[in-house]
């Protein structure tokens, strides 16, 4: 039963705005089937520079089954940055964490009324400020599904991903264009512009963004450790960022780019991270008793844009194992259990 309520990201199929914070504001967009009372609402976390433009057919995949949230975190398109905050920046400029990305969401739903429970789906660095708005909300994330993402081991093996010497061999590489990005991605020609348009809005705040800190403090909660999403459902996906990785290299190395040292650290990131990539995502399987691995050799890190319906299938395994859990838990009430 839907509850009468005059609040648009509840009653309206579609819902977008800019939401107003005390310090700066955030852009969400809401869709998907209305949520009858105790139904979960899925929250997508894009990764580091990555509007939501970019993930448009995703959410159109996604809203075919449950009702979602994108949103862009602060700077973010067209959400806008707080000041900067000199207290908490650091020598390198940076002063936004994703311990303050989960504060500004948990205030972005209660002003918009988007009651738990919650199903985060995220991908790339967004697995860090997903994650620390689980520390922040534990009890109201019925499931989680980490699409390829950044987690504290990462940050702490490789000081940058990719490094700046594989940035210099790559430099002339059109990623794109190399595997057919454009496409393969299901964009109308205006939402590839919109898109493309986008990302360049989001270089301020990735700037303002301190992702190794943030995965440090997230480090510091022992999510692992603790188990600390209990017997709710998890997801891991790890797709190939190696191979794409060796790809650009490939492709550098081949237009005569790179100096030789270069060459070298570049070359010997993408072996070191092809080693150790397996161990990195599986780790997060730690999070919860009820984790399921999947690894997807076929397919790079870009999968969320490239083929957005394989994500979506992945993320409604977890949706309805979700749904299972809510089910079961209505029977034993009724039980008496």
């Amino acid at each position: 039963m839907l509850l009468p309520s005059s609040n648009p990201w509840i009653t309206q199929p579609t819902h977008s705005a800019l939401v107003p914070l005390p310090t700066h504001s955030l852009w969400a967009s809401t869709s998907g089937p209305l949520r009858p009372a105790s139904a979960p609402l899925l929250i997508f976390f894009t990764g580091a520079g990555g509007p939501s433009a970019s993930l448009i057919k995703l959410q159109q995949a996604l809203s075919t089954f449950i009702r979602v949230l994108f949103y862009d975190r602060a700077g973010y398109d067209r959400s806008t940055l707080p000041p900067y905050d000199a207290a908490n920046g650091g020598a390198n400029g940076k002063d936004i964490y994703a311990q303050d990305t989960a504060r500004d969401l948990a205030t972005l739903l209660d002003l918009t009324g988007l009651k738990p429970p919650y199903i985060l789906a995220a991908h790339s660095y967004g697995g860090i400020p997903a994650r620390a708005f689980l520390a922040l909300q534990p009890s109201s994330v019925a499931g989680l599904c980490l699409l390829d993402t950044a987690t504290e081991l990462m940050l702490a093996l490789f000081s940058r991903v990719p490094p700046l010497e594989l940035d210099a061999v790559a430099r002339n590489v059109d990623f794109e264009a190399l595997t057919h990005l454009r496409e393969e991605c299901g964009m109308s020609d205006e939402e590839w512009e919109y898109a493309a348009q986008a990302v360049p809005r989001c270089a301020e705040a990735l700037k303002r963004e301190d992702t190794h800190a943030s995965a440090y403090r997230l480090a510091g909660e022992l999510q692992t450790e603790r188990v600390v999403m209990g017997d709710r459902p998890l997801s891991v996906v790890h797709l190939n960022m190696a191979r794409d990785c060796r790809m650009m290299f490939d492709a550098g190395v081949a237009l005569g780019d790179g100096t030789e040292e270069e060459r070298s650290v570049a070359g010997e990131f993408i072996e070191r991270f092809g080693l150790f990539q397996d161990m990195i995502a599986r780790a997060q399987c730690g999070l919860s008793r009820d984790a399921r691995y999947v690894y997807y050799e076929q397919w790079g890190h870009d999968l969320p844009i490239r083929r957005p319906e394989v994500a979506a299938v992945e993320v409604k395994r977890v949706v309805e194992r979700v749904e299972e859990n809510r089910l079961l838990s209505k029977a034993e009430y009724r039980r008496g259990i």
